[in-house]
């Protein structure tokens, strides 16, 4: 690439277009390939007041190394942002990131206490894909659950299946939730209690409660969840 044509792909990475900064991002990664000093000028960005540019500089890196350090922070902040593809796209380079250099993980569980509803939503579902690690206790997971935005709770129970033990302190978190002010919320953690494979008597109560509770469809999650945990033995906390 020339001088002109980089200056220009740097300039485009934070287009409103995402085909154009996706372009943009692929070229430069290439022209960095071709001539590694050039990492640098891209890295400059990673500190733009300009959160697309931002993205822009953290998406190229992460074309060109698995786990780019100092775009770790980019892809974090990028977690929060209201553009549904770029959360998707960064929570995939960040967990990708964290199964290169585990070490990394520790920068993600504090964003499940983040102010960003989003950023803790996608945290939780990048500990989810992680599968526990880094590890995670059940009072990170139990905050999460408790969580005032519904998507945030949804989030929290998807992660507590995949990161922590099928205990009876596990069902027990999760039972509550069968009471949520949120419709979906309630259907989710009927569904969630029969995958997680462990009844407790206040989980066995609670989900023979909710077969009739009205909502046709949380009757049928329950009557689900029931029949799968008909085989385990209800486990006293």
């Amino acid at each position: 690439m020339t001088l002109a044509e980089i200056t220009q792909s740097l300039a485009e990475l934070a287009h409103a277009r995402k085909a154009i900064s996706r372009l943009a991002a692929e070229r430069l990664a290439q022209a960095v390939r071709d001539d590694p000093s050039l990492r640098a000028r891209v890295a400059s960005l990673l500190s733009s007041a300009e959160p697309r540019e931002r993205w822009g500089a953290a998406y190229t890196l992460a074309q060109l190394e698995e786990a780019p350090r100092d775009a770790i922070p980019a892809l974090l902040d990028a977690l929060a942002s209201s553009d549904g593809d770029v959360r998707w796209a960064s929570a995939r380079l960040v967990v990708r990131a964290i199964r290169h250099r585990p070490e990394l993980g520790e920068t993600l569980r504090p964003l499940v206490r983040a102010a960003s509803a989003l950023q803790r939503k996608m945290a939780l579902y990048c500990l989810r894909d992680l599968g526990g690690t880094p590890t995670v206790d059940a009072t990170l997971i139990a905050a999460a659950l408790a969580d005032a935005d519904a998507a945030v709770r949804l989030a929290a129970m998807s992660a507590a299946v995949a990161v922590l033990p099928r205990t009876a302190e596990a069902a027990d978190l999760l039972a509550p939730l069968l009471d949520d002010v949120e419709p979906g919320v309630r259907r989710a953690a009927a569904a969630t209690l029969g995958q997680l494979g462990v009844t407790t008597p206040a989980v066995h109560a609670r989900l023979t409660c909710a077969t009739t509770s009205g909502d046709a469809m949380l009757e049928r999650t329950a009557r689900q969840a029931l029949s799968r945990l008909a085989g385990a033995a209800p486990v006293d906390r």
